[in-house]
């Protein structure tokens, strides 16, 4: 008996052994994606100064989409879709340079040259234009810090799973399958830069639309605004009702919590580059 004993506890050890390597093995592999560090591109961005130059930040934070995951007063929050947290941008201030924003919002890159989490749409938000993201970095360095900081995400054994499966990636994976639009010319300059930025995270900054293998509701190729009057789109951006006062998935949500927000001129430019660009790849 005291042999058999010796013997299972000899067993139970070298199963124990053989996990402990296999999970630090796990952990090695999933480390050298998450972690993996990048190049920092050069930056000269500055934050904008002046009371409208806060107000118009404010505006395109809501429009861009920054306060749905960072909340309304951008103080971070829990997104169970995502299940993780967003980072307080109001005491990430405080330790952020304007280089660092810009580097984490347009390329999706951390001070120390590692890749935010998959969830924040860099890869759409790297055609946002300098004036946008220097007035949205003066409206959040307009507020005073608030609330708790939260660290970066952290990342458990299922997510870890997930990238070593393929399943998850750091944002750094969507850069290589995002293209720029259709150039029309800079008379739909502007509206082609809020399509590609404020669009480009559903629809795919080239605005065709998800792959037809995504899950429904699979955002469309946005060559059908062309079929849309100016006051049925405008309508649309500022209500969420589409023509027939119908509710449409995902759209409707989005229209009222971010595109609402945007000027009145900067949705007339989007719906000018949209229809025009509908036309052009519709031969209509």
């Amino acid at each position: 008996m005291k042999q058999l004993w010796k013997w299972s506890g000899l067993a139970a050890m070298c199963v124990a052994t053989v996990s402990g390597i296999a999970l630090a093995g796990f952990y090695v592999a999933s480390d050298r994606i998450i972690f993996r560090q990048y190049d920092l591109p050069p930056s000269s961005m500055r934050a904008s100064a002046g009371p409208a130059a806060v107000a118009r930040g404010k505006q395109l934070a809501f429009g861009y989409g920054c306060a749905d995951c960072h909340g309304h007063a951008l103080l971070g929050a829990f997104i169970p879709d995502f299940g993780m947290s967003s980072r307080n941008l109001t005491r990430l201030a405080s330790s952020f340079s304007d280089t660092d924003f810009e580097r984490a919002v347009r390329h999706g890159l951390r001070p120390d040259g590692t890749s935010v989490a998959e969830f924040m749409p860099s890869d759409s938000f790297r055609y946002m234009p300098d004036r946008d993201l220097a007035d949205i970095l003066a409206y959040v360095r307009s507020l005073p810090p608030a609330g708790t900081d939260i660290p970066f995400p952290s990342y458990g054994l299922k997510a870890r799973i997930g990238f070593l499966r393929g399943d998850a990636h750091t944002d750094q994976y969507w850069f290589a399958l995002q293209k720029a639009a259709l150039d029309l010319g800079p008379h739909y300059a502007r509206g082609r830069v809020v399509a590609m930025t404020a669009c480009g995270e559903c629809h795919m900054t080239p605005l065709s639309g998800q792959p037809e293998n995504t899950p429904p509701p699979r955002p469309p190729d946005l060559s059908l605004v062309a079929s849309y009057s100016r006051a049925d789109f405008l309508t649309l951006m500022h209500t969420g009702k589409a023509a027939g006062n119908r509710e449409l998935p995902m759209m409707s949500a989005a229209a009222r919590v971010r595109f609402s927000h945007f000027s009145g001129d900067d949705l007339n430019a989007l719906y000018d580059y949209l229809s025009a660009r509908g036309r052009k790849l519709t031969g209509g």
